[in-house]
Formats: C-alpha cells, structure tokens, sequence
C-alpha cells in the first residue's frame, strides 16, 4: 500500500500539514501487490500464465481537476482514467542468469551463520577482552568469508567491504566477557547488512529492472467530462489504446533497448463541435513508430521518431435517395523526440528532451519540445519483499 498512501497523502495534505481537498487529484495504484502473495524469484520473474501476468502487472490510474478548460476557457469538470500492464517474455538465458544471482545470493546468506559461529569462539578465549583484539583476531576470517561468499570478483572488494564492517562496529558497546550474546547478535547484524546491501545484491537488482529479452506494455487511457458542470451531463471527448513492444539487448549489447509503438485514438467529433469551435480534430488516428535507448551507468539517451496518420468522414448532405453522403480527410504528422537522463541517485532523475513533437489540437503552433525535469520516486521494491528461499 506505499505507493497509495503516499499518493493520497501528498494530494490531501497542504504545506501546512492539515488536511484539504484538492482542486486538482491523481491516482495509480496496483491492486494485485497490496497483498504479499509469498512468491518466489522465478514465479515473480517467470509467470508460466499469460493471465497471470496480466493480473500481477495491471494498474489503474485516473486523474481528476476542477479546472479543465473548454473552447471559452469556461472552467469545467474532468476525469481522466487509464489503465496498463505488461507481459514479460524470459528466455533461456534470462533463466539462467536469475538462477545464478540467486545461487549466489543464497550463499551470502550462509555468511551470517560462519561469523556468528567464528565471533562466538572468539569472544570466549581468554586472550580476546577488548573489542580491538576481537576485530585483530577476526578481520582476516573475516575478508576470507566474504570473498568466498559474498560475491566479490577480488580479495580487494571483500576488504573493501571488511573495511566498512569494522567502521561502523567501532560504535558497538564494548564486549561484555559475561554476556558476550548483545555484542555478538549487533556485530553480525553489521555484517549481514553490508553483505546484503552490497555488490552482488544491486547488481541483482539492477538486472531485475533491466532483463533482457521481450516484454510488451498495453495501455488504455480516457476522459470524461463534464462539460456544464453537472452531474446528469457528460461526454468522453478522447480516448486512446496502443501496445509498446520492448526488445533489450543481452551480453556486449545489454545497454541497449529498441521500442516500437502502435497507438489507436478516436474523439468525439460532436463535443469538440460544440465546445472547441475554433479547433479541429479527426475522428481517429494511428500513431507508429521506433525508438532507441542506451543506459550507461548512471546516464541513459533515448530517441524517438512516431509517424501519425489521422482520418475523418464529415457530412456533406444527402443523395437523391435520402442517404448521408461523406468526405472523408486525412492528415499525417511526425515527430522525433531525444531525451537524456541523468541518475543523481537511485531515486533521483534529471531528464532534458528536445525535439519536434505532433501539431498539438488546442495550440497548434507550439511544436518545439525543450523540456528539463526532476524526478525523485520512493516504496521500491527491497530483498525483503522477495523470499530467496524458496
């Protein structure tokens, strides 16, 4: 429920902490992950069922405002609501590597136990009665452990991590000779969390957000209005369906993504009649196209280019007969988009997009996109949400 609560809280709470209904509201939530079902890496990564993918992956979202503006720039009602989800395609190869990480993981788990068993030893011999003798006696154990265990690629990185360990051990109490269990339980709790929170499990993690292979995201999105502001008249001005499939890249070429789009949207031609007369719109339109992304490190580029075909049969009287007679037109636009991201952290996003985008309905001549943004984001996933054990 993080990502609800936290929605909900910063949408009806003002900066002087007290509770307001908002003017303006958004909302995505993902009902199936409100509840811990217990899953495993690969039946989380691995779904066998079609059904059961889009179960897991389906959110809904909707947006709603008090001040959408018509033709006039009358302030009316709106609601905006969506949905998406996405199927992943693993192959072989994906398997196998989940598998090793995982393996891996399950072996730095083994870590705590050694040096629970090792710390105990230690404390009892007669020669250890400071905390500095018991780092001396127990570092080189120590660094042996974690590069045998611990996912490290050299004896540099498991003293590395050593080093850390002690740093922040150096703030335990000092060891009680009669009671030696506290200082035990803290110190291997230190090292458990550098372990865990080190190398072998961001790069897991890092893979996880990244696995290669195809996936395919399907989205749907609408808007109802309320143009007069009651509750008895509406209208669904716009809506729009398009499927995104993804293809990344494995080995030498993993930093590499390629995109395809295909987008269906249709209007409702008599609203945008009556209440945005100096603006033109089509029936329909099918927007297609690729992109290209590349994520370095912490810097990633994305290019876009999307044709768009638009398509409208308008009235033009009848025949002899009595039948509505039609005129259909059309349009096509493009665009191309660049944009490049820049991770300051890991929840922390600055973007910069330029480009041309499509001719837009309500400002037509406002095409240039020149766009820097900051995006900060929290409630990610952790290794506790996923049981390795299993």
């Amino acid at each position: 429920y993080q990502t609800l609560e936290a929605t909900i809280y910063s949408n009806f709470v003002n900066s002087d902490m007290q509770v307001a209904i908002p003017n303006d509201f958004s909302l995505e939530f993902t009902p199936y992950w409100a509840k811990n079902h217990g899953l495993s890496v690969e039946q989380f990564l691995f779904s066998n069922s079609t059904y059961e993918q889009i179960v897991r992956n389906s959110s809904f979202s909707m947006a709603s405002t008090q001040k959408f503006l018509l033709g006039d720039s009358t302030a009316t009602n709106g609601i905006a609501f969506g949905y998406r989800t996405t199927l992943y395609f693993g192959n072989k190869n994906d398997r196998n590597i989940v598998k090793e990480y995982k393996s891996r993981l399950n072996e730095s788990q083994s870590i705590r136990p050694i040096i629970g068993i090792k710390a105990f030893h230690l404390v009892n011999k007669p020669d250890v009665n400071s905390n500095f003798d018991f780092f001396e006696n127990i570092q080189s154990y120590l660094t042996d452990v974690i590069l045998k265990y611990g996912g490290c690629d050299n004896i540099e990185e498991a003293k590395q991590i050593t080093t850390a360990i002690f740093k922040e051990a150096k703030q335990l109490p000092d060891i009680d000779k009669n009671n030696p269990d506290q200082f035990i339980d803290e110190f291997v709790n230190i090292v458990d969390k550098n372990i865990n929170e080190g190398k072998l499990y961001q790069e897991f993690e890092a893979y996880i957000t990244e696995r290669q292979g195809w996936s395919v995201d399907i989205a749907y999105a609408g808007l109802l209005n309320f143009p007069t502001n009651t509750f008895n008249y509406s209208a669904v001005p716009h809506q729009s369906f398009w499927i995104t499939p993804t293809y990344r890249f494995k080995d030498k070429l993993s930093h590499l993504k390629l995109l395809a789009v295909l987008k269906y949207e249709w209007y409702n031609l008599g609203y945008w009649e009556k209440y945005f007369t100096k603006n033109h719109v089509y029936k329909n339109s099918l927007d297609y196209g690729l992109g290209v992304s590349g994520e370095f490190k912490k810097f990633s580029v994305q290019f876009e280019a999307v044709g768009r075909k638009s398509n409208s049969e308008i009235p033009e009287g009848k025949d002899s007969q009595g039948y509505v007679l039609f005129r259909k037109e059309q349009n096509s636009d493009f665009q191309y988009i660049g944009s490049f991201c820049y991770n300051v952290s890991d929840q922390i996003v600055l973007t910069y997009s330029f480009g041309n985008k499509f001719e837009p309905i309500q400002n037509p001549n406002n095409t240039l996109v020149s766009q820097l943004t900051l995006n900060f984001g929290f409630g990610t996933p952790t290794k506790k949400d996923l049981d390795l054990k299993k």
